[in-house]
């Protein structure tokens, strides 16, 4: 590592992940698959599941120190289709981990949720997999009887204090548990995907996909 000599070369700063991630990114690279441009995604191009947009986005750190954006991979001095095709897995296992499974917290969430936020953060962003889990968390909570249960949620995709005790409370209890909130997440997942559509009726050619993938949260 970096000593007193002032030519040697700067420290190498090595960022690592849990043997959890790594079964869900490839889980989800699994699903994601290669590179795509089809003109009615409104992702756009992307690789990976990593967007055009995204990368854009994203892709502006300069973690080395050179100058250069670190995702503008032909160093031709913007972000573009063609640094979209140069992407590799491992930039790709390096982008989720920085922007969906660290933001996310999601080793702080017990498996299988912190794995369905995950795929939900990057399917439909972060804010969308926090309000999904408040409403499974609300769903869970509606189905039980028991007159001491935590009052339901405001879905705003704050996960503070009470969502975690809300939480904590179904996981704990035996008629609930995880079962109940994976199988919640994965209505509510549903739920949001069938809403896209009805908005915008040009999705319509996804939605089968899209619910196959809401069923398979969790599954894994």
């Amino acid at each position: 590592m970096g000593g007193n000599n002032p030519e040697q070369e700067p420290d190498i700063v090595v960022s690592a992940w849990s043997q959890r991630y790594a079964r869900a990114f490839e889980h989800l690279l699994g699903i994601e698959g290669g590179h795509v441009n089809d003109p009615v995604d409104r992702g756009g191009e992307t690789k990976y599941g990593i967007s055009l947009r995204f990368l854009k986005a994203e892709g502006q750190i300069d973690l080395d120190g050179d100058g250069i954006a670190d995702f503008d991979l032909d160093m031709d001095g913007d972000i573009d289709g063609v640094d979209i095709r140069k992407l590799t897995i491992g930039d790709a296992r390096y982008l989720y981990h920085r922007c969906f499974w660290a933001r996310l917290d999601c080793d702080r969430w017990p498996p299988p949720i912190g794995e369905a936020m995950f795929d939900q953060g990057v399917n439909g962003g972060l804010v969308a997999a926090k309000k999904l889990l408040q409403r499974a968390i609300n769903a869970a909570l509606t189905a039980s009887r028991i007159s001491t249960r935590p009052d339901l949620l405001t879905v705003d995709g704050a996960l503070g204090e009470k969502t975690r005790a809300a939480f904590d409370w179904i996981y704990a209890m035996p008629a609930l548990g995880p079962s109940a909130l994976i199988i919640a997440y994965r209505h509510a997942a549903a739920d949001r995907y069938r809403a896209i559509v009805l908005a915008d009726p040009s999705q319509r050619r996804f939605l089968n996909g899209w619910l196959r993938r809401a069923n398979a949260l969790g599954r894994y």
